[in-house]
């Protein structure tokens, strides 16, 4: 008789602090309701309705680990409570655990195929891990849920790209001209745009505010920054410049000045604006990095150096400027230095994979090639994505091999025809086993392999070079003509650049 006035006292007390959390969470006091709600969850732990609400009013505070768990917890008890199990999914989704998150989906449109909310989740899930046929699928089934959020109109339009249904995808950015969110909505839209390389779509919806955003300098600068992405370099210096002109000058401003400059190759007029840059934001590494990026392509080595020591000093956590600083050391011979900075880099960023390879380069240009293969095995054990380390880790077995380590060729051969099934774009990996063909005698492979090599990288020398080498052996001396004319053309504007750990593929020979 005891136990039985005790449980129902202690069920009234939980029941007592649920509908106390509720009606606080209702007016929003939600670190209170979080209080009350807890203490109901401690009084009846088995009761799933009681881990939902705390779990709503946990995901509510953005504690969404924690929220998670009780949603969990709660569908263990009850795994058809479908509310739960929505809330649980979007948390998911917000954790970026897509893969849990479809799961659960899947589960609510089981039971209910028509569920709009799960299948807006699902959308937006599908989204973002590239499965742009269903995302476009499912967002398309809930157009009213879509039109709600920019975000989700966003989704649903840059799957349209994806698919290449690119009218469609531009007809849901217009919608974003007259949304409710206002000027983030259409921002949002440009940056769709931008990215998916529908440069008119992007200037539309920039134009679209002309008349009404306040921050004209600001529309003008994005327009500026579109231009510059569809390669419309002197339409973009001209805006940028009546910017600066207009006393609207700031590092950012300067800075894609100095992009477009460089684009059309004025290299003395980027890197005075990049010195402007730096003056207005001195504490904004980017500056200093693209500065560095030009005085070593341009082999001002000496000034690239004095950069490089002033980086150091202003940016002593910054794994990029340590990378900056390794490849201008490497450019200068210096190599056990760029050891060195390499290793610092890779310390304060051992997920960048350019500070990896640049510590590669550097052991192996400093004389320890043990040290520069073990650096790039563990890499690709390490890395996901392997392309790069597999094809720097073959070039340095194929510079073994020349001293007739039979062995390390066989490996090397192995390494870059993974590189290529990895990444198919890799244009020095099919340079290097074009080449490696050739030297074998195997004219017709190899022309497979430089061919695609010169498609990808058609300013490359020496793969016309050997391209020209392939079609002599086959005895198409027309062609081969061709590519040495090619090669003759190139050889004579390339400057021999240092080793950038930042780039895809390494210098030419």
């Amino acid at each position: 008789m005891h136990q039985l006035f005790y449980n129902a006292t202690q069920d009234n007390s939980a029941e007592t602090h649920s509908a106390e959390g509720r009606a606080l969470a209702k007016v929003g006091n939600l670190q209170s309701a979080e209080a009350e709600l807890r203490k109901a969850v401690a009084s009846a732990p088995g009761k799933a309705e009681f881990l939902r609400d705390l779990a709503t009013v946990l995901a509510m505070e953005k504690k969404l680990d924690e929220s998670t768990s009780y949603f969990q917890r709660g569908l263990k008890i009850d795994p058809r409570d479908f509310v739960a199990r929505r809330y649980l999914a979007a948390n998911l989704w917000q954790l970026h655990r897509y893969a849990e998150a479809r799961q659960n989906l899947r589960m609510l449109l089981n039971a209910n195929p028509g569920d709009p909310q799960a299948l807006l989740l699902l959308g937006m899930v599908s989204e973002n891990t590239k499965d742009y046929a269903t995302a476009a699928k499912t967002l398309a089934s809930v157009p009213t849920l879509v039109r709600a959020q920019p975000e989700s109109i966003a989704a649903l339009a840059r799957s349209y790209y994806h698919i290449r249904e690119t009218e469609k995808a531009r007809a849901w950015l217009n919608k974003l001209q007259n949304h409710a969110a206002g000027v983030r909505a259409v921002f949002l839209g440009v940056q769709i745009a931008d990215e998916m390389q529908d440069y008119k779509t992007a200037e539309k919806l920039l134009s679209s505010l002309a008349q009404h955003y306040s921050d004209q300098t600001d529309l003008r600068y994005r327009l500026a920054l579109v231009k510059f992405h569809a390669q419309q370099f002197e339409e973009s210096r001209q805006i940028l410049q009546q910017l600066i002109d207009d006393g609207y000058k700031t590092s950012e401003v300067n800075r894609l000045l100095a992009s477009c400059f460089r684009a059309q190759n004025r290299h003395e007029e980027a890197m005075h604006a990049l010195q402007e840059a730096i003056q207005l934001d001195p504490a904004n590494e980017a500056s200093y990095l693209d500065l560095a990026s030009i005085l070593l392509a341009q082999k001002q080595i000496s000034s690239a150096m004095e950069l490089a020591q002033r980086m150091a000093k202003a940016f002593p956590d910054s794994s990029r400027v340590f990378a900056s600083k390794g490849s201008i050391e490497l450019g200068a011979g210096d190599f056990t230095d760029a050891v060195s900075s390499f290793t610092r880099a890779a310390q304060l960023e051992p997920a960048s994979s350019d500070a990896t390879i640049g510590l590669a380069r550097a052991q192996a240009n400093a004389g320890m090639p043990e040290q520069a293969k073990a650096t790039l095995d563990s890499a690709i054990g390490r890395f996901h994505e392997k392309a790069r380390f597999e094809l720097e880790l073959g070039q340095v077995l194929l510079k073994e091999a020349e001293t007739g380590n039979k062995g390390a060729e066989v490996r090397a051969e192995q390494l870059l025809n993974s590189a290529v099934a990895h990444d198919s774009r890799l244009a020095e990996a099919h340079y290097e086993l074009g080449d490696l063909a050739l030297r074998r005698g195997q004219a017709a492979r190899a022309l497979i392999h430089l061919e695609k090599a010169a498609k990808l990288a058609p300013s490359s020398a020496k793969t016309h070079f050997a391209l020209s080498r392939a079609y002599r052996q086959l005895g198409q001396k027309e062609e081969a003509a061709k590519q040495a004319a090619l090669y003759d053309q190139l050889k004579e504007k390339e400057t021999p650049r240092a080793p950038d750990p930042s780039s895809d593929t390494p210098p030419s020979n």
